[in-house]
């Protein structure tokens, strides 16, 4: 059982019917993203863990080199990894808040969980979502350490847009953490409705909506010029590492054909190929991650190799 549930910490009490019947017809979108900021580190059974994640792993190993190398203090190479398909995709400012969301869209499920459980109760399954995490963040610092990678980004004078990238420094593309944690999200879920008998409702409800709200998500990243079409794959590649008993290679492959399905302004052909040069990629990281007992090595080698596009948006 523990190696099919590796984060899990003992077993959580069943809800009352009372409790399940007062959320099972809400959207996970209708849930406070900010109580369990203040709830989750209160409760013993997910109070290290909250602090393990926000100051070991988003403050520690994202954002604390991400402003280190910015300022220079550490000397990690830095490489630019554009690809000409992503001229392909429109810049489009309007896609910001979307791509913010990718912070509340696993935040929302938590509170989810601590309404349909309780506060004790369902702190034990939010802190064993954000022991993945963790593991997310510390698999990703592994890449950044051999090789920080930026893309170039197209000019924009939108608000919105100006605070995103005066906050971020720009060095973590590869792999894409956006796209990793967004996978992550509605590939635990998915696990967990089923393992916890959610009902009919919840899961077709909120399995929906978590996928579709990734989807969005992973198309912003093109959009706003955040990430290069080789960023995906790489996000990909190492999800499926950290957490095959989650996310499959199937489900790698549903992902990325869902982009852009309803996109109106990419090309049909632009499309295919857009899909078809991630799929590629994230099969050839697979592939040569079966010889190899370091997972890194098919991205690292490719960083090594690659020689980077330069868009006509950075001349």
């Amino acid at each position: 059982m523990s190696g099919m549930y590796p984060f899990r910490r003992g077993l959580v009490k069943e809800p009352s019917a009372k409790r399940i019947q007062k959320v099972c017809c809400k959207s996970i979108n209708s849930f406070c993203p900010v109580s369990p900021w203040f709830l989750l580190p209160l409760s013993p059974f997910s109070c290290i863990t909250s602090f393990r994640l926000v100051f070991g792993s988003v403050i520690g190993k994202f954002f604390a080199p991400l402003y280190l190398r910015k300022i220079k203090l550490i000397r990690w190479p830095v490489k630019h990894v554009d690809h000409e398909l992503d001229e392909k995709v429109p810049f489009r400012a309007d896609t910001v808040k979307c791509y913010m969301d990718f912070i509340n869209i696993w935040i929302r499920p938590l509170n989810m969980l601590l309404h349909r459980y309780g506060w004790l109760q369902g702190s034990r399954h939010c802190a064993e979502f954000m022991r993945y995490l963790i593991k997310t963040y510390t698999y990703a610092l592994k890449i950044y350490r051999h090789c920080m990678t930026t893309t170039y980004r197209t000019p924009c004078d939108e608000k919105q847009v100006k605070k995103l990238r005066a906050a971020d420094p720009h060095y973590c593309c590869v792999p894409s953490l956006h796209i990793s944690i967004v996978c992550l999200c509605f590939s635990f879920y998915k696990m967990l409705f089923d393992r916890e008998n959610f009902t009919f409702m919840e899961k077709q409800r909120w399995n929906w909506e978590l996928y579709s709200r990734a989807v969005e998500i992973g198309e912003t990243v093109l959009y706003l010029k955040q990430h290069s079409v080789n960023c995906i794959p790489a996000a990909l590649y190492m999800l499926t590492r950290l957490a095959p008993e989650l996310f499959t290679a199937s489900d790698a492959v549903r992902f990325v054909n869902d982009l852009f399905q309803k996109a109106e302004d990419v090309a049909e052909k632009d499309k295919v190929e857009i899909r078809s040069h991630i799929i590629f990629m994230y099969e050839r990281f697979l592939l040569e991650g079966t010889t190899e007992d370091d997972w890194t090595l098919p991205i690292t080698r490719w960083l090594d190799a690659y020689e980077a596009y330069t868009p006509s948006y950075a001349k």
